[in-house]
Order: C-alpha cells, then sequence, then structure tokens
C-alpha cells in the first residue's frame, strides 16, 4: 500500500463496518501502530467470515498476517512464514476497498 492509499482508507473508512457492495469492509485501528482491513461477509448462521482479514503496520505499511476463513483451507499466514502471498492478498484487499467507494 502506498501512503496515498493509506490516506483514502483513513479518511473513508472507520471502525465501523460498512455495507457496501453485498459485504462489509472494516478499518480497526489497533495498538502499538496496527491496524487491520477486513472484508467480512455474513455465513449463512448470521456467522463472520472474514475474507480476508490483513493485519498491517501503520507506520511502514508492511503487512504482518492474511486470515481468511471463506478460502478453502483456510488461510492463517505471517508475513515471515509466506511474504509473498501476505503481499498479494494485503494488495487486493487495499485495491477492493478503493474500488468500493471509488477511490481508486
Amino acid at each position: 500500500m502506498r501512503k496515498e492509499q493509506w490516506q483514502k482508507i483513513k479518511e473513508n473508512y472507520s471502525e465501523e463496518r460498512e455495507f457496501l457492495d453485498g459485504v462489509f469492509y472494516r478499518l480497526r485501528l489497533l495498538p502499538q501502530h496496527k491496524a487491520e482491513l477486513a472484508i467480512i461477509h455474513a455465513g449463512p448462521c448470521g456467522e463472520t467470515i472474514h475474507a480476508p482479514k490483513i493485519t498491517f503496520d501503520t507506520q511502514t505499511l508492511q503487512p504482518l498476517s492474511a486470515f481468511d476463513s471463506l478460502a478453502t483451507p483456510t488461510i492463517n499466514l505471517s508475513y515471515d512464514e509466506a511474504p509473498d502471498k501476505v503481499v498479494e492478498l494485503f494488495d487486493l484487499t487495499v485495491a477492493k476497498f478503493l474500488q468500493a467507494k471509488n477511490l481508486g
């Protein structure tokens, strides 16, 4: 993610889930300069399905982990385990956040 993209996301999303294009989008700010971008689907029984949820450092914009419970098998990776896959999921999630509000 580039700094301009992060600025757009911060200005246009909040910690509350926002329903757009049939799914929920959420930006959650975490302690120690971390944040989480999540695209959340509602499951058939009302459960929350993250597809995906990316945790990243807000100072370096470096992804730290990726979790996707809609994928088969479920993805639960740290950057140290699979940097290429985590970066790929991070970039796709950022693009979806920007596209959902025509910010890209």
